[in-house]
């Protein structure tokens, strides 16, 4: 009966992810022997080969850079044609699945707080999009308009603690006033304002009031 405890303790512990570990476990329709790939960038930095219809990656999370791209085509030749999904490297266990109506691109990621948060948000605001897009009225544009600004303020808010926030602010433009950036990077958690991405943005900000 202890063997059979320890058993299973050691295969609870192989098959979740613990501290700052993630794993990734996706599902798809390519045949075995194919490969899905993480970017950054154009750099290739991990691939995982389908079989059986699934496919598994794991690794140590990168606190510094926590957000890359995964797809089924090897980007070395820059120029292939290929869909890929941000995909947000946290602790725990983050799901991919195909569904090539869903507008994220194909890749609907998920299973951890942040690339849920990531996922429900790009869902909302293509939606938001297509709406402006048979808005007749200048009155309904802007009604989309500040519902759209709504969406990222509270998807912000509700994500301090994530990277969803994180990549949000980076992408705002002129929707925030340097101030009000600088406030919600102070809001971040201590984690989310040491990536590269924050500590950038802060400093791209400090450099435009010196400016």
């Amino acid at each position: 009966m202890r063997g059979l405890i320890i058993t299973i303790a050691l295969l609870l512990c192989a098959c979740t992810p613990s501290g700052n570990r993630y794993i990734i476990e996706g599902s798809t329709s390519k045949a075995d022997g194919e490969f899905y790939y993480l970017y950054s960038g154009y750099d290739v930095v991990d691939s995982a080969e389908v079989t059986s219809g699934r496919y598994r990656f794991e690794g140590v999370v990168d606190s510094l850079i926590p957000m890359r791209n995964i797809g089924s085509t090897n980007l070395i030749d820059r120029y292939a044609m290929t869909r890929f999904t941000p995909v947000i490297l946290e602790a725990g266990t983050i799901t991919v699945s195909e569904d090539d109506n869903s507008p994220t691109g194909g890749l609907v990621v998920g299973g951890t707080k942040g690339n849920n948060a990531l996922r429900d948000f790009v869902v909302k605001g293509i939606a938001l999009q297509e709406q402006g897009k048979n808005a007749f009225s200048s009155e309904e544009r802007v009604a989309i308009n500040n519902a759209y600004d709504e969406l990222v303020d509270k998807t912000i808010r509700k994500n301090l603690s994530n990277f969803t926030s994180v990549y949000l602010l980076t992408l705002s433009g002129n929707r925030y006033t340097a101030e009000q950036k600088e406030k919600f990077i102070s809001r971040l958690s201590p984690a989310m304002q040491q990536t590269k991405a924050a500590v950038e943005l802060k400093r791209s900000l400090q450099t435009t009031k010196i400016d």
